[in-house]
């Protein structure tokens, strides 16, 4: 039996027990062999008894141990108790010569504390002693000092002259605490004046010829001087020299070339400058070893220092250039490359080299690269304008016939858009898209000058809507066909805006991710020499166009403005509706004509020799009736051919023109029931207009009515619901006309009741 386990921290009793009768079982069953099965009960009663007895025992002994634990604690509390005073008696004698310790050592720091400060005192006035005997014995050597380093400049001794000097540093600073400190600094900064003069032209001809062990003498020396900034002052004036001489050479030999050829003095010069840059690194690497990083950043202080000094200037070649080219944007373009592609090797011969420049030099680079290029970035919008505006212009010449001006506006859709894309093209490549907010303000004017050519082609096609002839009814299917051919046109050139919409909205968001990311950036780039004030009005420009595509996506279609072009779209729907307009008058013309041979009746009485226009009561429509009834017969099979499968640009352009086409029918079908519903309303009118009406001639309009109405019936139209009430009273009795007239518009039902003078009952 296991009692170790009763003393553990998850002992569980069910479970020890369990444990210990499974035991118990498998112990006897191993004894009794082969024998018979013994019974569970009497089993488990002898496992009680046996454990039980094992359990009284195991108790039994713990409290014999526990009684003989307790006498013996009991028989030595007398000796503790003794033990325990005596403790207390030594604590008590330990703090008393502790106490007694503390006065003591208070004593000695009192008497000897005046002994330490004197100490102190006289120690302090020791080093002033010896720093003054040190000045006087400098003091008296400075007049010889002063004789010797004057003789060795006499001698032209630039060594000697050097170490006296140096002499002469120390020195000085030994004489800090003497009167005339200032005079004597100043003498010390005038021989290092005349030691820089001395050495200055040969350190220049060092330099130009770029003889490493001898420039190393001069930066000992001068280092030794304090004057090593000065020395790499001549350093970087040596080299630009230089460099300037090569400018004038390229510019020399460009110009005895040919005019392309000029055009590439620019990144010639640059591939000069980046070449120079790396031979000179390794040089200036080996000459200032004792500032490495300093020394790595002498070559693109030369640059930072020279671009902006050239002479002629950069801009000031590139104008006289630009006078005598008639390609100024595609000119620009290049020399905006040459920058580019200069500051991209530039970035990635620092990232190669693992060379980390200080943060204002790199600003200092990218403005001297950049910075005189900004006048040619705020003169790019209006020569881009110059460029668009020609072209349009040239496109959009005067068209004579409805025909020509209709197809041309086809291609000049095409060929708009080809320009708009070349013009984002080069407002990339020249300006880095910082002038895209400009470009897209003289959009608008671009624009306009295309939909001036839609307005006049609209009034070309308006004006050539003929008579009721035959040959102007052929020529009225042609303006048909026009018409239709310019919906397709402005719906092109309204998915294209679309198109190129969503497409300036990618620029733009680019060039505000490239603007916030250049503040954090290390390499150089356009964007971190932008303006401030510039850099902040353009992130507010861009973030307005972003604003007014989220209200314009918000409330309107995929179709509509993106934000960018609102006053554009907004003439497109007007050159829609009014497109669609022409196209109803043109389907609509022969009604009119023959709807104006139906006159008021003349009053006979006021002039007997008039006859009235209508005829007398018949049972066939008139003349007119009939025609327009024909007409509208074969309105289907001129209509079908170009609405029964429209192009997609087309059917947007309908559903633009009127929401009825969006419905799941014929497109040509819905252009009929217009034109129908048309004709019913200028019918109406012109009943209407009918002063009196006898009994004879209100039978024929019935008639004339009812042959309308069967004809549209046979188009799977009706005529409107005002055709449809006139035909009512028309027919009603006067002595039913009350009756009859009973859910008709009032209007009309009292408009008729005086024309056929029924008198009121009411």
């Amino acid at each position: 039996m296991d009692i170790s386990a009763l003393s553990e921290d998850n002992f569980s009793a069910a479970e020890w027990i369990n444990a210990n009768y499974k035991k118990y079982i498998e112990e006897n069953a191993g004894l009794a062999g082969s024998a018979a099965e013994p019974d569970p009960a009497a089993t488990s009663l002898a496992f009680i008894q046996s454990y039980v007895s094992k359990l009284q025992l195991y108790v039994q002994q713990v409290n014999y141990a526990v009684e003989e634990s307790s006498q013996q604690v009991v028989a030595s509390m007398p000796r503790i108790a003794k033990e325990a005073a005596t403790l207390q008696t030594d604590v008590e004698q330990l703090q008393k010569r502790m106490s007694a310790m503390r006065q003591e050592v208070a004593a000695v720091q009192d008497e000897t504390g005046d002994c330490m400060a004197t100490l102190e005192r006289l120690n302090a006035m020791q080093t002033k002693l010896q720093a003054a005997k040190e000045s006087l014995q400098e003091s008296d050597g400075w007049g010889n000092l002063l004789a010797e380093l004057e003789d060795c400049f006499e001698r032209n001794d630039l060594k000697g002259a050097c170490e006296k000097l140096a002499q002469l540093q120390k020195s000085l600073q030994a004489q800090e605490q003497l009167p005339g400190h200032a005079e004597r600094l100043t003498q010390v900064e005038d021989f290092k004046n005349r030691l820089e003069a001395l050495a200055s032209p040969s350190v220049v001809q060092c330099f130009a010829e770029s003889h490493l062990e001898q420039a190393q003498r001069y930066v000992q020396i001068f280092t030794s001087i304090q004057r090593l900034p000065q020395l790499q002052q001549y350093y970087r004036a040596v080299q630009k020299n230089t460099l300037q001489q090569q400018w004038k050479q390229t510019l020399e030999l460009q110009a005895a070339e040919t005019q392309q050829q000029q055009q590439h003095f620019l990144t010639l010069y640059y591939d000069q400058l980046l070449e120079h840059c790396q031979r000179q690194l390794k040089w200036c690497t080996q000459l200032f070893n004792d500032d490495p990083a300093e020394g790595q950043a002498q070559p693109f202080r030369v640059i930072a220092e020279l671009l902006p000094a050239l002479q002629p200037t950069r801009d000031a070649h590139i104008l006289q250039l630009l006078k005598t080219s008639n390609e100024r944007l595609e000119l620009l373009a290049q020399f905006a490359q040459a920058n580019d592609s200069f500051v991209l090797h530039l970035n990635a011969f620092l990232a190669q080299s693992n060379i980390k420049l200080p943060a204002d030099l790199m600003s200092q680079l990218g403005d001297a690269i950049y910075e005189y290029f900004y006048k040619f970035i705020q003169q790019y919008p209006r020569l881009e304008e110059t460029q668009l505006s020609t072209q349009v212009d040239r496109l959009l010449a005067n068209q004579s016939t409805p025909s020509e001006a209709v197809r041309h506006l086809e291609e000049s859709t095409r060929k708009l858009y080809e320009w708009l894309q070349q013009a984002c093209v080069r407002c990339s490549d020249i300006t880095n898209d910082l002038a895209l907010c400009k470009l897209v303000t003289l959009l608008n004017g671009i624009f306009k000058r295309q939909l001036e050519s839609f307005s006049k082609s609209q009034r070309q096609l308006s004006l050539s809507v003929g008579s009721s002839s035959e040959t102007a009814r052929s020529e009225n299917w042609s303006l048909l066909q026009y018409t239709m051919s310019q919906l397709q046109c402005l719906a092109d050139f309204q998915l294209q805006l679309h198109k190129f919409e969503e497409m300036l909205h990618t620029r733009m968001s680019t060039l505000s991710e490239r603007l916030q990311q250049s503040a954090n950036g290390s390499a150089i780039s356009i964007y971190r020499t932008y303006d401030r004030a510039a850099q902040q009005q353009l992130l507010a420009s861009i973030a307005d166009y972003q604003q007014k595509r989220a209200e314009a996506t918000a409330t309107a279609t995929n179709v509509d403005t993106l934000g960018i072009f609102p006053q554009v779209y907004s003439s497109l729907k007007t050159h829609f509706t009014e497109t669609h307009d022409i196209t109803l008058n043109i389907l609509l013309q022969p009604i009119e004509v023959h709807l104006a041979h139906i006159r008021p009746p003349v009053d006979a009485q006021a002039h007997p020799s008039a006859a009235m226009d209508l005829p007398a009561f018949s049972f066939a429509p008139q003349e007119c009736i009939t025609q327009i009834g024909q007409y509208l017969l074969t309105l289907p099979q001129h209509l079908e051919p170009l609405l029964l499968s429209p192009s997609a640009l087309l059917k947007q352009a309908l559903e633009l023109c009127n929401i009825k086409y969006i419905q799941s029918i014929p497109c040509a079908d819905v252009l009929l029931s217009l034109v129908v519903e048309q004709c019913c309303v200028l019918y109406q009118a012109q009943i209407l207009q009918i002063k009196s009406l006898p009994a004879s001639a209100a039978t024929q309009l019935a008639v004339d009515i009812e042959y309308l109405s069967n004809v549209l019936e046979e188009l799977g139209l009706n005529i409107n619901l005002q055709l449809s009430h006139i035909l009512i009273l028309l027919k009603a009795a006067p002595d039913q006309y009350l009756i009859l007239s009973s859910g008709c518009e009032p209007r009309l039902v009292t408009a008729i009741r005086q024309m056929r003078n029924i008198i009121s009952t009411q």
